[in-house]
């Protein structure tokens, strides 16, 4: 455990320390689920939506798509999917919609793009906003939920911003936004705890590195005000020879040999990092597709599945299903300790830090109930740089 990133994640970095380790994976089946599709009337248009009630569910997420995007997008892409996979595996239910852009397919706010969600105006005139209360209303009414059923919300890209605004509008438990900073109108305004997964090259226009820096000031503008928030930034991961066989259509032979044509293709470093996103890879496979045969003859549908996933490798603007554990943990119990479970950064621990700043060595000095203790150490950005154990020095 103490050598794992995040050792409840199911898509993991190990800490490898001077020493062999071994390490065991748990899994646990949450059975066969049937997410139910059907046209609900909104506003003024019929919606398209998805929905899943486990028994004895412990609250509603509504799940957002980005620009671009649709409803399906969460039932069919592996990311989405796994986090839906999680949702239920934590007795979650989940409604999935699209803005009314994406079913009118029409610009509604005048900005050059449509399948967007619009959380301006900030009122019931919001078409978007009278939607979703649309859909509160029509579970409510067929008896599935009641006025004490907690919601939450989760977006990708304009949908990570409007998952924020909209918890905020209604009032929800909380809400968490992947790749989009959410703009300084919610920083000021919101009472809703918020949790914010942002990719550290994310290669939006509109996001970016100064993005993800809007992003954290306003993670840290909510803990000023004293509302529950937190901030975490995915970095990349390697590439490795059985990544493709996420999609169940992929094979380990051909799974290991797309590795092989990203490799040969010089993709990847030394260390098998992705050095490049889909968009410059896409590029260079049209100058010269006699040099990715394997990527080729794959079905449409695994062509997108590895477009996404190499994204998600590169730590591009792309969802992500890596940190779906600390999105259930915030939907949990947002800034709070779980009942029965110590937690040490929840505690006024009298310590002391040497050199600092540093860029080498760090003294840790700790009282001596810590001995036994796991510490771990994260840099500005939420990432983990250290985990060890206290130990009692020679």
């Amino acid at each position: 455990m103490q050598f794992l990133e995040y050792a409840d994640e199911w898509h993991t970095t190990v800490i490898m320390p001077a020493q062999n380790i071994s390490v065991t994976g748990h899994t646990r089946t949450i059975g066969s689920f049937t997410i139910h599709h059907e046209s609900i009337r909104g506003r003024d248009t019929l919606k398209e939506v998805y929905s899943y009630f486990p028994p004895n569910f412990k609250g509603v997420i509504f799940c957002f798509h980005g620009t671009g995007g649709q409803a399906s997008n969460w039932t069919t892409l592996f990311d989405y999917v796994q986090f839906l996979h999680d949702a239920v595996a934590d007795t979650f239910a989940f409604i999935i919609t699209e803005s009314e852009e994406t079913t009118k397919q029409v610009d509604l706010n005048g900005n050059g793009k449509t399948n967007q969600w619009n959380y301006v105006p900030y009122d019931s005139t919001n078409v978007d906003f009278a939607n979703i209360q649309t859909l509160i209303d029509t579970f409510k009414q067929r008896g599935i939920t009641n006025a004490s059923t907690n919601y939450f919300s989760v977006g990708m890209s304009n949908g990570g911003a409007f998952s924020a605004m909209c918890a905020t509008y209604f009032n929800w438990a909380a809400a968490v936004s992947y790749c989009a900073q959410a703009g300084n109108l919610l920083a000021s305004i919101t009472t809703v705890p918020i949790q914010w997964c942002m990719a550290k090259y994310d290669n939006h226009p509109n996001v970016g590195a100064a993005g993800n820096a809007e992003a954290l000031a306003n993670h840290n503008t909510l803990v000023s005000r004293g509302i529950c928030s937190r901030y975490f930034l995915f970095d990349h991961s390697p590439v490795y020879p059985q990544r493709f066989m996420r999609s169940a259509t992929v094979t380990q032979t051909k799974s290991n040999n797309l590795f092989l044509e990203l490799q040969n293709n010089n993709l990847l470093s030394a260390n098998k990092y992705l050095l490049y996103a889909t968009d410059t890879i896409g590029a260079r496979i049209l100058a010269s597709p006699a040099s990715y045969p394997q990527y080729l003859t794959l079905a449409a549908t695994d062509k997108l599945f590895m477009a996404t996933q190499v994204d998600v490798m590169y730590s591009a603007h792309q969802f992500f299903c890596d940190y779906d554990k600390r999105t259930f943990e915030f939907f949990n119990y947002q800034c709070s300790v779980p009942t029965g479970i110590e937690d040490i950064r929840q505690k006024a621990i009298d310590f002391r830090l040497n050199p600092n700043p540093t860029f080498d060595n760090l003294n840790i000095s700790v009282p001596e109930e810590m001995i036994g203790q796991e510490v771990s150490v994260y840099d500005l950005s939420g990432r983990k740089i250290m985990m060890s154990e206290v130990r009692r020095r020679k």
